[in-house]
């Protein structure tokens, strides 16, 4: 076998490791065999399930069946709604024939299950309880999600949950709109606490930073609970089982996923503090989940290696910033901030892998584990590493032979 053979096949590794975890392509092969309609289902199935554990980041079917339970355990209302709009979006992205292999591994339909499950927690909030107008936006969301991934791709941008936050802000405002009015001059109150990750927040006569939590008691208990729940708030849900689940479920798909989403959500944390957030707000988590999604997704879309990991957490830094800036003009809406912060920072630094030949940020497979990507990419740099030497070897003979042939 020649080495650029070698090279074509070298993302197909055989890694010791149990045979579901990781992406579980070994399930995948099996479905791909069967062609009855019952195994037609079952992959659909399987789909969905991936969808739900693209959330974090985490391309694997049982932890997209453990996230669902959870969901459905401690939010059936979610999980209803968000298996609705994830479904719908599955079926729309088979309809306009998206990619394959995005549609098997999950990724048209997390951004659609999204805007179900937020929605189910935000509008009860913002708008009241759900009428037939807000179903349709639901349905309507959940459409301009789909389309939006699709065009994100096309685009060639990093589109990760850039559809379902502008369907979502869309969403939202007109449904405020339509409950308060175009015309209401009711000066808006200030955003003082969320329920939870993506709620419309409870108005006060404080403002969404409060006092400077300096002198104020530290329940370090209560710390570790919210860096637990900053993984269950980004489905809208504070539980702290929840959140164990999800780290569990990005722990089956990839340790380093898991690593760099944990550290994520520890560090937002403990930066809240620094910042005099109110430590209520940081117990709850809505510190952490920007945070949390920023290491999970930047640990997973880089081939890991020490460069990649200083700009995790350079990036996860940055969230902090980016949130505590986004807030400063939130603070006088009655709207969620979402995972503004996450995405704008998530595509800033995805920039970083834009150049397949730079050997410093690795640019992955699109569909890996990143424990599989730095291996794959490590394997082709050695290959192409081979191949050069190998022309450089062969033109040298070929110039050696030329000047032979000039003294002759």
């Amino acid at each position: 076998m020649s080495a650029r053979e070698r090279l074509k096949g070298s993302t197909r590794h055989d890694y010791s490791r149990a045979v579901f975890t990781g992406t579980f392509t070994e399930w995948q092969e099996f479905l791909l065999e069967k062609e009855s309609v019952f195994w037609s289902i079952v992959r659909l199935f399987d789909y969905l399930l991936r969808g739900f554990s693209q959330v974090v980041f985490a391309n694997n079917p049982i932890s997209g069946l453990l996230i669902t339970i959870s969901l459905g355990v401690n939010a059936p209302g979610t999980l209803l709604l968000s298996a609705i709009t994830g479904s719908l979006g599955l079926l729309l992205s088979v309809l306009i024939r998206d990619s394959q292999e995005n549609i098997a591994n999950g990724l048209t339909v997390f951004n659609p299950l999204l805007v179900g499950a937020i929605s189910s927690s935000l509008i009860p909030n913002i708008y009241g309880p759900f009428d037939d107008f807000s179903l349709l936006l639901i349905i309507l969301g959940t459409i301009f999600s789909v389309y939006l991934t699709r065009s994100f791709k096309n685009n060639k941008l990093p589109f990760i949950a850039w559809p379902f936050n502008l369907a979502e802000f869309a969403l939202l405002l007109v449904l405020y709109a339509k409950d308060n009015g175009l015309d209401t001059s009711e000066e808006l109150q200030p955003v003082t606490r969320m329920d939870n990750a993506t709620s419309d927040a409870t108005t006060g006569n404080i403002s969404f930073i409060g006092e400077n939590a300096t002198g104020i008691h530290i329940d370090w208990g209560m710390m570790f609970h919210g860096v637990v729940v900053s993984a269950s708030q980004v489905l809208a849900v504070e539980s702290v089982i929840m959140g164990a689940v999800v780290y569990l479920a990005c722990l089956l798909c990839s340790p380093i996923t898991a690593g760099f989403a944990f550290l994520g959500a520890l560090i937002g944390s403990l930066a809240g503090l620094m910042l005099g957030i109110q430590v209520d707000e940081i117990y709850a988590g809505l510190w952490g989940y920007n945070t949390f999604l920023t290491g999970a997704s930047l640990g997973t879309l880089f081939a890991f290696s020490g460069q990649t990991a200083v700009a995790v957490i350079v990036a996860i830094v940055y969230t902090v910033i980016v949130q505590y800036g986004v807030l400063f003009f939130f603070r006088d809406l009655k709207l969620p901030i979402l995972s503004l912060p996450f995405i704008l920072v998530a595509s800033l630094f995805l920039q970083l892998r834009n150049d397949s030949e730079d050997k410093t940020f690795l640019q992955p497979p699109p569909i890996s584990a990143p424990q599989e990507q730095r291996r794959d990419c490590l394997a082709n740099q050695q290959l192409i590493q081979q191949i050069n030497d190998a022309e450089n070897i062969g033109n040298g003979a070929k110039d050696r032979k030329n000047i032979s042939t000039l003294d002759v």
